[in-house]
């Protein structure tokens, strides 16, 4: 059986992103009707249909209860025993809803994620959404090109040539200054996406 940190598990230089650890849920346990107390089992992932992972928990009044393995690259294997505890919350229409409160920073969450040898919200993993990459990608791209088109001359498929009529030289240093600015940026996001694929 392999622990929270077998497999792809181990830590590199790239930036990982939410989409790339392993998470529980405490919506998916109420619909498996798994957070009554006393119930127990194990978790299980799987990352293109092979396992990636599983630890055993059990559900109390209060907290749940995981325990589980780990180990960094060139480590040993350690054994990690982790208590998250439970809020509740009234509903509009009666009854109450339940959430993991963040062991770290003690905030009301829904899910929980592992990039290390803990659960935690993904705020304190600092985890992104692999999309939030995207969006950068898209906003800086429309960004030079609107750029692009407002200060060049002759503009297409991001490549510009000559000073656009009528535009002092001041005016068009400072913005091509931006323009390579903007430029360098995507770049650099362009590079960082590409590694997380």
């Amino acid at each position: 059986m392999g622990g929270v940190g077998s497999g792809n598990w181990y830590r590199s230089a790239r930036k990982t992103t939410l989409d790339q650890v392993n998470r529980i849920d405490i919506r998916y346990m109420k619909k498996q009707n798994i957070l009554k107390p006393g119930s127990n089992g194990n978790f299980n992932w799987a990352r293109n249909g092979k396992p990636n992972g599983s630890i055993k928990y059990r559900c109390h009044d209060y907290f749940l209860q995981l325990n589980f393995s780990y180990r960094q690259l060139g480590h040993e294997w350690q054994t990690v025993e982790q208590r998250i505890s439970f809020d509740r919350t009234p509903c509009h229409y009666g009854g109450e809803r339940l959430w993991f409160l963040c062991p770290n920073c003690n905030k009301r969450v829904g899910i929980l994620c592992c990039d290390d040898s803990k659960f935690l919200c993904r705020h304190c993993h600092r985890l992104p959404y692999a999309s939030q990459h995207q969006q950068r990608l898209t906003r800086l791209i429309s960004q030079k090109h609107k750029l692009g088109e407002h200060i060049f001359a002759s503009y297409a498929h991001g490549d510009g040539l000559g000073k656009k009529k009528g535009m002092h030289w001041r005016t068009f240093s400072r913005l091509h200054a931006r323009y390579q600015t903007i430029e360098q940026d995507w770049q650099q996001h362009m590079t960082a996406y590409l590694d997380l694929l």
